[in-house]
């Protein structure tokens, strides 16, 4: 089929964004409602922030490439049905930096870069690759984080069930043995997910596996 004379350079971007996007994924699990969902809650969260329409827009759009660098990543890793070990963690942990190289050679993919580079990153600068904290952290990948720990909290996979949207709430609103929001998350994001929580929920169940 020949690509129509009128087609946009943004809607050129965009469906190549999703093809890309979905390629990861099929590495780890066949799931093109997750990355939707991420796409739909970060249009929620971003809106909530004084940014244009347009900013809105891109963030959305390269959020869906926050794990393409998964594509990079032993599948053996990736589709482990339980806890992995140090060795296997440090793999997984290197995804960001491979997503990082791979979309930052594109001038049009710069914030998708940023994004893949620093969803890991957390508030208090004990996340990962770089450590960065508060709003060293782009904000982009601040966006990218909270809305890919909702939909993380929400999945079920082989190593654990899928949470309730209040379980989730929860969580993200007062942690658990495993996050703490305030060390984790962007005050000002998780503040933002306390108005519009039912947005994101609704978004879950219209767009569920």
């Amino acid at each position: 089929m020949f690509k129509s004379q009128t087609e946009s350079p943004q809607k050129e971007l965009a469906d190549a964004i999703v093809r890309m996007a979905y390629v990861a994924e099929l590495k780890e699990w066949d799931n093109r409602a997750h990355l939707e969902r991420i796409r739909r809650y970060c249009q929620i969260i971003s809106s909530g922030l004084e940014l244009q329409q347009q900013e809105i827009e891109t963030i959305s759009l390269a959020s869906q490439l926050h794990d393409v660098g998964k594509m990079s990543v032993d599948g053996k890793v990736l589709r482990k049905n339980g806890p992995l070990d140090d060795e296997e963690r440090t793999e997984m942990n290197r995804h960001p930096v491979f997503g990082f190289q791979i979309l930052s050679a594109s001038d049009r993919l710069q914030m998708a870069a940023a994004i893949a580079l620093n969803h890991h990153e957390r508030w208090d600068g004990t996340g990962y690759p770089d450590g960065r904290r508060a709003e060293e952290i782009p904000i982009e990948a601040r966006i990218v984080a909270l809305a890919d720990i909702y939909d993380a909290l929400r999945s079920p996979r082989p190593y654990k069930p899928g949470y309730s949207h209040e379980e989730a709430r929860k969580v993200i609103l007062e942690g658990d043995d495993r996050m703490d929001p305030e060390g984790h998350l962007d005050p000002q994001l998780t503040r933002l997910f306390a108005e519009h929580h039912g947005g994101m929920a609704e978004i879950w169940d219209r767009l569920a596996d």
